[in-house]
């Protein structure tokens, strides 16, 4: 019947899509909660919308015409992501209506975009290949808080991911060297290193769970971790199954608990317990719409 349903959906995404002659959704009634997904392939390019069951509601944008992939995902309002994008190189804001716009492009931003992520200072930090440039609500840079290459014992190296844990620290996953998870307090008017911890396996995505651990995933062996809130005491949670979980990327918490696992060889969303049990036989989300998910972003959440 969950099949039957997202056929039935994607059929008039379709018909709607058709019509309007582009890719927005501004024709949808966007209900929430919203479970938000960027995918980078280059068929897609853009940002999609499903209910937190998986089922799909609509492309709501693309950056194709920038010849842009959307890279990371944050909250700006309940009706509003912001986007980093790379390509352009920049961020956008992107309203559920499918309208979007300029928040910040600059020579400052012009590296490999990755993650963004919203600070407990209100910050939007964005990963520029061996940094992390800062900006506020109005898309200025704050050249005061960047986080360079070296900051104390961290060590910026092909970064890729980003979260806040329960201190407000800023987590940090890194692919290069030897795959260190850094921590940064970002509360002051610099950021400071509070740990780095080597992980490898080539971390990518990483999650600070409300249980209190870190979940990581790994693209060096294709599996999922739960590790001490530094990074450290790692277990594996996921026996490697390449048919489901390859490359993995993002990871993301349900307000059950369960995880959600973007893997980006299989271009599937798979939802997983904390235990790393898979919920059901059949990915959570594959559809055109999630090719090589890149970030998930759940908004609405009361």
């Amino acid at each position: 019947m969950r099949q039957l349903i997202q056929i039935l959906l994607l059929g008039l995404i379709g018909l709607g899509t058709t019509h309007c002659g582009s890719e927005k959704g501004a024709f949808f009634t966007l209900g929430r909660p919203l479970l938000l997904i960027a995918g980078q392939d280059t068929n897609h390019r853009g940002v999609s919308a499903y209910t937190l069951e998986g089922i799909p509601v609509g492309s709501i944008a693309n950056f194709r015409v920038e010849a842009s992939s959307p890279r990371g995902l944050a909250y700006f309002d309940d009706d509003t992501v912001l986007v980093a994008v790379d390509g352009s190189d920049g961020v956008s804001k992107l309203n559920l209506d499918g309208t979007k716009e300029i928040f910040h492009g600059s020579s400052n931003l012009n590296g490999n975009i990755y993650d963004m992520e919203l600070g407990p200072d209100g910050y939007y930090y964005v990963i520029e290949s061996n940094r992390i440039e800062v900006f506020n609500d109005l898309g200025e840079r704050q050249a005061s808080k960047l986080i360079n290459t070296t900051t104390g014992s961290c060590t910026l190296s092909n970064p890729r991911s980003m979260t806040i844990d329960f201190n407000g620290y800023l987590v940090v996953t890194n692919q290069g060297g030897a795959g260190n998870i850094l921590r940064y307090d970002i509360s002051g008017d610099t950021a400071t290193c509070v740990s780095s911890v080597a992980f490898g396996n080539s971390p990518y995505g990483v999650l600070a769970h409300s249980n209190g651990y870190l979940y990581i995933t790994t693209q060096g062996d294709d599996t999922i971790y739960r590790a001490d809130p530094d990074g450290s005491n790692a277990v594996e949670i996921w026996t490697v199954d390449l048919t489901i979980l390859r490359d993995p990327t993002q990871i993301l918490e349900l307000p059950n608990g369960d995880l959600l696992v973007a893997s980006s060889f299989t271009d599937t969303v798979e939802r997983i317990q904390t235990d790393g049990t898979r919920v059901g036989s059949d990915p959570f989300i594959q559809d055109v719409y999630s090719l090589n998910v890149s970030d998930m972003i759940i908004i609405g959440v009361d």
